[in-house]
């Protein structure tokens, strides 16, 4: 039997805290050559996905991040002070 095609799926939920979460999944499929190694397709479609999601998380963390430095820049020194 040959392998055609491969899928691979990467993701998780997030804890954003305040009750929020995000659900951050990416799939990806690849059509295989006929000559073209499935186990090591795999393992670079699998790297593939993971690297995009973390890098999704890594900017979904910095942009939260930055909105609640824009929140807090708001706020009055004395009370930004014992938050921080």
């Amino acid at each position: 039997m040959q392998l055609r095609e491969i899928t691979a799926t990467y993701g998780g939920k997030l804890n954003l805290g305040d009750y929020n979460s995000a659900h951050i999944e990416l799939t990806a499929t690849a059509l295989l050559d006929a000559d073209e190694d499935a186990e090591a397709a795999s393992a670079a479609l699998f790297a593939l996905v993971k690297t995009q999601v973390r890098t999704q998380v890594r900017e979904l963390l910095q942009k939260r991040g930055a909105r609640v430095d824009e929140v807090f820049a708001g706020l009055p020194t004395d009370v930004r002070s014992t938050l921080e």
